[in-house]
């Protein structure tokens, strides 16, 4: 997929929107393309990609790894395909 100078501005939006429904925060970190999730259980999952949109999601075990947190971490990839693909949707409108 090629990236348009606001893909990747848009992923981030729309991603922060549907994270904010888990309660979740999304923090970038200073590393181009790194970013810090935070969920409500205290989970710390790492995104990041090299070439978008290729992202790699990490849980960082800081604590016990509970049932709540592969649901978290399900949602998350949930919402990282929703945004992606509906990223995509819209560069091919563009395209066309």
């Amino acid at each position: 997929m090629e990236t348009t100078s606001n893909t990747i501005p848009e992923f981030e939006k729309l991603f922060r929107e549907k994270l904010h429904l888990n309660n979740c925060k999304l923090k970038k970190k200073k590393q181009e393309n790194n970013y810090e999730i935070i969920t409500p259980a205290k989970d710390i999952f790492l995104m990041y990609w090299c070439e978008f949109p290729e992202i790699k999601l990490v849980y960082q075990p800081i604590g016990v790894r509970t049932q709540q947190t592969k649901v978290y971490e399900q949602a998350i990839r949930s919402h990282i395909n929703f945004c992606i693909s509906n990223i995509q949707g819209d560069m091919k409108l563009n395209v066309n």
